[in-house]
């Protein structure tokens, strides 16, 4: 995949179509704990079913986002959708893997994904702009938490993001994690909980010239 501002990235891997699969797992592995991706396989966490949610999401916007791990082994994966970037259609979804995906998740779990994901979408209209890229994803497998993997990661996004001149939006699913992202100068824009009663924090990142 071709990044522009490579040099933000120094360091990182590069994800690369054949390591979908890998990058998949790790996200996987990394979100196991949140209670949304449990309430998704309807109420006990399923890791299979939720690769295959990943390799799908990423295999969809790989080409209009940024993914980078630690290493190629990935222990640790964030992806940053790039502003503008349009949102797959229907078939282009369904060529993707979508009809895979509700084969293994079921029909019960996509609709709970595609009800939280709509009121997901709603909250972030109100607080991301045209010029803003979305991190959509940023989590380390559970047995290498803590050990350093996912902060240099974060720390090549600012350097691209402040390069770029791009706001960031984010959403969390762990009040824990506010105080995370408020480290690397995300604002909390609004709490509040999903019609499935699960927690959502919307978090921002201003624009160079708005700081």
């Amino acid at each position: 995949m071709s990044i522009n501002n490579i040099d933000c990235f120094e360091g990182c891997y590069i994800m690369q179509h054949e390591d979908i699969e890998r990058f998949a797992d790790t996200l996987s592995d990394g979100f196991s704990q949140y209670r949304l991706f449990e309430y998704a396989c309807n109420d006990k966490y399923d890791h299979a079913k939720m690769k295959i949610f990943w390799e799908v999401s990423v295999s969809l916007i790989a080409d209009n986002a940024i993914c980078i791990a630690d290493s190629k082994q990935a222990n640790s994966v964030l992806i940053y959708v790039r502003p503008k970037s349009k949102e797959p259609s229907i078939w282009a979804y369904l060529k993707g893997g979508g009809l895979k995906m509700l084969g293994k998740l079921g029909v019960k779990s996509a609709l709970r994904l595609l009800s939280f994901d709509t009121q997901a979408q709603k909250i972030a209209k109100r607080h991301r702009g045209e010029g803003d890229g979305y991190l959509m994803a940023f989590a380390t497998r559970i047995d290498k938490q803590g050990q350093g993997y996912g902060k240099p990661l974060m720390e090549a996004l600012l350097r691209y993001l402040d390069a770029t001149g791009e706001g960031c939006y984010l959403e969390t699913l762990k009040a824990e994690n506010v105080k995370l992202y408020e480290h690397f100068s995300f604002q909390l824009k609004e709490q509040c909980t999903s019609s499935a009663n699960l927690p959502l924090f919307a978090m921002y990142r201003p624009h160079k010239s708005d700081k």
